[in-house]
């Protein structure tokens, strides 16, 4: 029996008729699975295109495929792109990976699966509790909680909420809010919550250097940079030394993406190691 299904998987492979999560092994023991369920827009999602060889998968790594609400999830191995929903249905590198690679490079035996819930172009308020966006991370996070263990929340957003001064105003409290509308609908009061800071070159292209935009952008930072002095188990992840990815000055570079994903896991490991 067991020659007769390596036939059949050979044979699928050989016509192209089998998935690529049909192919994934998650570990049997939830311990083993560590989740990390990832917010945020475009800085989050990526805003950089894919070059080659990125989509070549990460060992130890899955992701979760976005999957409608009453059908099975679905886990693929580890690779990108990762979010499936941006407004410009393009393929793009984002921090991620790099975030996971490092996290599991010294835990033998354990699994990351990543849950890829950002959207670029989106604010605070499009992103909390009530949205379609938040609904659909909650979902697809508590699918994949039935498999493996939440460790915590990767977050990176702001951009959007420097428009005009209500957004930016409103920011800190949505902010606050929507950890613990997370904590909530995850029944874990603790969960770490990971925020990463707006770019330095952020507010310098010639699109958004409006001395109140760069007002509103410095006082986004501030909530962002502030947050683990006003709500216990978050984490603050620097922007230093990272480089845009075009004129307009918004997005991490690649490299910049795989630096702040190693920001990222570094963060998180001394919160762990420090709580």
């Amino acid at each position: 029996m067991r020659v007769k299904a390596l036939f059949v998987v050979f044979a699928a492979l050989a016509i192209g008729v089998l998935q690529a999560e049909d192919l994934v092994n998650i570990p049997s023991s939830k311990k083993n699975f560590h989740l990390f369920l990832l917010m945020g827009q475009s800085n989050m999602s990526g805003g950089v295109n894919i070059a080659t060889g990125d989509t070549q998968p990460v060992p130890h790594v899955l992701k979760m495929r976005y999957t409608k609400e009453g059908e099975e999830p679905k886990w693929a191995p580890g690779a990108h792109p990762l979010h499936p929903r941006r407004p410009n249905k393009k393929a793009r590198f984002g921090p991620g990976l790099s975030f996971a690679e490092t996290y599991v490079a010294d835990k033998p035996g354990v699994m990351v699966g990543l849950i890829p819930m950002a959207w670029g172009g989106r604010s605070i308020q499009q992103l909390g509790k009530g949205s379609g966006i938040y609904s659909d991370a909650i979902r697809h996070t508590q699918a994949a909680m039935q498999a493996g263990t939440l460790k915590g929340v990767l977050w990176h957003q702001g951009e959007s909420d420097t428009i005009d001064q209500a957004r930016t105003d409103a920011y800190e409290k949505k902010l606050h809010r929507l950890i613990e509308d997370a904590r909530k609908d995850f029944g874990n009061p603790q969960l770490p919550f990971i925020v990463g800071n707006l770019a330095e070159f952020y507010g310098t292209g010639k699109d958004h250097k409006a001395p109140d935009r760069v007002a509103r952008i410095t006082r986004i930072r501030e909530i962002l940079r502030s947050l683990p002095k006003k709500v216990p188990h978050t984490g603050f992840v620097e922007s230093t030394g990272c480089s845009p990815a075009a004129r307009a000055k918004v997005h991490f570079d690649r490299n910049s993406c795989l630096l702040m994903g190693k920001r990222y896991a570094k963060v998180y490991a001394d919160m762990i190691s420090n709580p």
